[in-house]
Formats: C-alpha cells, sequence, structure tokens
C-alpha cells in the first residue's frame, strides 16, 4: 500500500486498517483451527445478516459489507471504508483532508 501524499507523516503512524463484517467473518472462517466453531459462527453471521434484510434494517445490512475499517487514533470518530486495505486507507485520507465546514 503506497502512503498518500496528502496526509503528513505524522498522521500516518496512528492509522489502523483492519477487516470488518463479511471479510472479517470469512477470514476467520478460512484460518481458524476449529472449523466447527468456524462454520458456526459464519453461518450464525450470515443469518443475523439475513434476518436483517428481511426486517429492512438497511443501514446494519449495508455496514456488513464493508470488508475493511481504517481509522486514526486520534483524529476524530470518521473513518474510511473500503474491500481493499488502500481503499480503506484512501477513503480515511479523504476525510482527514475534507473541510468540516464544508458540504457533505
Amino acid at each position: 500500500m503506497k502512503p498518500n501524499e496528502t496526509v503528513p507523516d505524522s498522521l500516518l503512524a496512528d492509522i489502523v486498517i483492519y477487516p470488518v463484517g463479511l471479510l472479517h467473518d470469512w477470514q476467520h472462517f478460512v484460518h481458524a483451527i476449529d472449523r466447527r466453531d468456524a462454520r458456526r459462527s459464519l453461518r450464525a453471521s450470515l443469518r443475523r445478516e439475513w434476518e436483517r434484510i428481511k426486517a429492512r434494517k438497511w443501514r446494519a445490512a449495508k455496514n456488513y459489507f464493508n470488508g475493511y475499517l481504517a481509522e486514526h487514533a486520534h483524529a476524530g470518530s470518521r473513518c474510511g471504508t473500503g474491500w481493499t486495505r488502500g481503499r480503506a486507507y484512501r477513503d480515511l485520507a479523504r476525510h482527514l483532508n475534507s473541510d468540516p465546514r464544508g458540504p457533505r
């Protein structure tokens, strides 16, 4: 992943990128030692998301498919999302560089 030139080096050290939702559940399923527990956990997560979709809880269902989250430890509560680590990083950089007083 190439660092973005628009984010200062002092901010780069505090950025954490990690998988969430479906990607986290899938990585747990693929890399788990206890296959039975991993399969049960994946099925339970998918069942929970299906129930959210049937209940029309669209925001919760959409958040399950984020992929990766990129967060900065001290620069506010905004985070970047994306299906790749680089996309999540670029989305976070866009949030960090945006003017909070500007239109959203």
